[in-house]
C-alpha cells in the first residue's frame, strides 16, 4: 500500500456507508421504475421521442443497477471485521466493474455491440442539435479514456471469479488487495456513472420525456422473511469463527506448499525422487487450499445477506452464492463434459488409479458418486451463474433474475456443497496416509534417505536466528516423518 495514503477515518468510514445504503434505497426505487417504462415502450413504433427515450433509459437502467451493485459490495467490507472477510468482499469491485465496462462500452471486437455504440450513438442521427452532439462527444471522450487508464483488471477478475488452477496465484492476488485501492478504483467508476447520469436526465428532460407516469407497488421477496427465526445473529458469529479460522488453515497451507521448492533450493543435491512424497503432498494440499477458497467465500456473502438492510443488498448476496457454488464446484470437480483440469481429476483420480488399497478404492467410488449427484443440481444454476457474471443478455434480464432468487433455495444449494466439503477434505487425509504407507513398504531405502535429509534440515534451520517461519517449517518436517502433515485438514468441516 502506498505509505502517502491516509486511511479514512472512522467517521468517514461511517458517513461513506450511511451514503452507500441511501444510493441502494433511492436508486432501487428509481430502477424498478425506469424498468417498468422502459418494457411498456412499444419497441415497434415510429415515434421518435419513445426512440430517444428507450435508448437514454436503456443507459439510465445501467447506470442505476450499476450504483447499487458496488454501494452493496463496499458496504458488505465495512461490515466485515475480519481482514479476511473484507477480502473476499473488495475482490469483487474490480470484476463488477470490469464486466459492467464491457457492457457499457467493451474492448476490441465488443464495442460495436455494447450499449454505448448499438444504443446511444444512432441518437446522433436522431437529435439534430448541437448541444446533444458536443455532450456526447464529451461523454464518449470519458468514457473511452477510463478504458485506456487500466483501472480494471482482467486477470484478478478471473482470479476472483473462477479461481485457477494453481490456487496460490488466487492468495497471492488476494493478499495484494488493498481496501483503499479498490475504494479509488470504484471512486473513479461511480465518477463515470454520475457523467453518465447527468447526461441521460439532461435530454430526458430537454425532449420532455420524463411525462410518463406508472404506478410503483412494493415488490416482496423471501429475503424479507426472517427465514432463519431470529437465529441471525448467532448464525453471524457462528460464521465469522469459521472464516477466522479457516483463513489461519489457509495461510498454513500456503506456507506448505512452499517447502518442496524451499528444499530444492536450499539442497542443490537433493534429487526430484528424494522429495517425491512432498510433491504428492503437495499436491493434496492444493485441493485443501481451493476447497478453503469454497468455505471463506461461502461464509462471507451469507454473513453478507444476513447483515444486509436493503432488499436488493440481500438479492444480490444471493447472487454472489449462486456463483461461488457453481465456480467452485466448478473448479473441484468440473462441469463440462470433459472436466480434466478440475482437482478431482488432476489430483484425486491418478492417486487412487495407482493405488491398490481397495478400501481407498471404495471410497473413491462413493465419493465420486455423491459428486457426480451434486454436479446435476449445480448444473441447473448455469443460466443464473451467467447472468451473474456477464451482462451481455441485458440489465433487466440480469435484474429480473437477482429479484426472483429465493433464499432458500440458495442457501439449500450452498449447504448441499457444504456438505461434501469435508467428505473430500477427509478423502485427502486417507490418500496421505495411504501414500505414506506405500512410500514406507515399497522404498524403505529411498524414506530413509528421505528422512535423512529432514533431519539435515532440521538441524541446519536450528542453527538460523528464531522466528515465527522457522519454527513452522520445523513442525512441519517433523510432522511429516510422523505422518501427521496433513491431519488437521480433516478439522476443516464447518462447525
Amino acid at each position: 500500500m502506498d505509505d502517502k495514503k491516509i486511511p479514512a477515518t472512522p467517521e468517514t468510514r461511517k458517513s461513506l456507508y450511511e451514503n452507500m445504503g441511501k444510493t441502494i434505497e433511492y436508486s432501487s426505487a428509481v430502477l424498478r421504475k425506469i424498468i417498468l417504462i422502459n418494457g411498456a415502450l412499444n419497441p415497434n413504433t415510429e415515434n421518435i421521442n419513445h426512440k430517444i427515450l428507450e435508448a437514454l433509459l436503456s443507459l439510465e437502467i445501467f447506470n442505476q443497477y450499476f450504483n447499487i451493485e458496488l454501494a452493496s459490495i463496499l458496504r458488505a467490507c465495512f461490515r466485515a471485521n475480519l481482514p479476511a472477510e473484507k477480502r473476499y468482499n473488495i475482490k469483487y469491485i474490480n470484476c463488477i466493474i470490469t464486466e459492467s465496462y464491457k457492457y457499457l462500452y467493451g474492448y476490441r471486437s465488443l464495442i460495436n455491440k455494447s450499449l454505448w455504440v448499438s444504443k446511444i450513438k444512432p441518437l446522433l442521427e436522431i437529435i439534430n442539435e448541437q448541444d446533444f452532439n458536443q455532450d456526447f462527444s464529451v461523454l464518449e471522450n470519458y468514457i473511452v479514456e477510463f478504458g485506456k487508464r487500466n483501472i480494471t483488471n482482467k486477470d484478478k477478475r478471473d482470479l476472483s471469479f473462477h479461481y485457477d488452477s494453481e490456487p496460490l496465484s488466487v492468495y497471492q492476488m488476494l493478499m495484494e488487495l488493498s481496501e483503499e485501492d479498490e475504494v479509488q478504483r470504484m471512486i473513479c467508476f461511480m465518477d463515470l456513472l454520475q457523467n453518465i447520469s447527468v447526461f441521460t436526465l439532461k435530454y430526458i428532460k430537454k425532449h420532455e420525456l420524463q411525462k410518463h407516469e406508472t404506478v410503483l407497488n412494493y415488490t416482496f421477496t423471501l429475503s424479507d422473511l426472517d427465514i432463519f427465526k431470529n437465529n441471525k445473529d448467532t448464525l453471524c458469529s457462528t460464521l465469522e469463527n469459521v472464516i477466522d479460522n479457516h483463513s489461519e488453515r489457509l495461510d498454513k497451507f500456503v506456507r506448505q506448499q512452499n517447502i518442496p521448492g524451499w528444499i530444492k533450493q536450499q539442497f542443490k543435491d537433493v534429487d526430484d525422487e528424494m522429495i517425491t512424497p512432498f510433491h504428492q503432498f503437495s499436491e493434496l494440499g492444493k485441493v485443501a487450499i481451493q476447497l478453503t477458497y469454497i468455505y471463506l467465500d461461502l461464509a462471507s456473502a451469507i454473513r453478507a445477506f444476513l447483515t444486509s438492510e436493503y432488499t436488493m443488498e440481500k438479492q444480490l448476496s444471493l447472487k454472489q452464492i449462486n456463483t461461488i457454488a457453481y465456480e467452485g464446484f466448478n473448479k473441484l470437480y468440473g462441469l463440462n463434459a470433459n472436466p480434466e483440469n478440475s482437482f478431482w481429476s488432476k489430483y484425486i483420480t491418478p492417486l487412487v488409479a495407482g493405488n491398490t488399497d481397495q478400501s481407498l478404492c471404495n471410497d473413491y467410488e462413493v465419493l465420486s458418486e455423491g459428486l457426480l449427484k451434486l454436479k446435476q443440481e449445480i448444473r441447473k444454476l448455469d443460466e443464473q451463474r451467467q447472468l451473474s457474471v456477464h451482462y451481455h443478455e441485458g440489465i433487466v434480464k440480469v435484474y429480473n433474475m437477482v429479484l426472483d432468487l429465493n433464499p432458500i433455495e440458495e442457501f439449500q444449494k450452498a449447504l448441499q456443497l457444504l456438505d461434501i466439503l469435508p467428505k473430500v477434505l477427509n478423502f485427502c487425509t486417507k490418500c496421505l496416509h495411504v501414500i505414506e504407507l506405500m512410500n514406507q513398504a515399497s522404498h524403505e531405502k529411498r524414506m530413509a534417505s528421505t528422512y535423512k535429509t529432514i533431519d539435515n534440515i532440521i538441524d541446519i534451520l536450528r542453527k538460523v536466528p528464531n522466528s515465527q517461519q522457522k519454527t513452522e517449517m520445523i513442525k512441519d518436517l517433523e510432522k511429516f516423518k510422523t505422518g501427521e502433515f496433513f491431519d488437521e485438514i480433516i478439522k476443516l468441516g464447518i462447525k
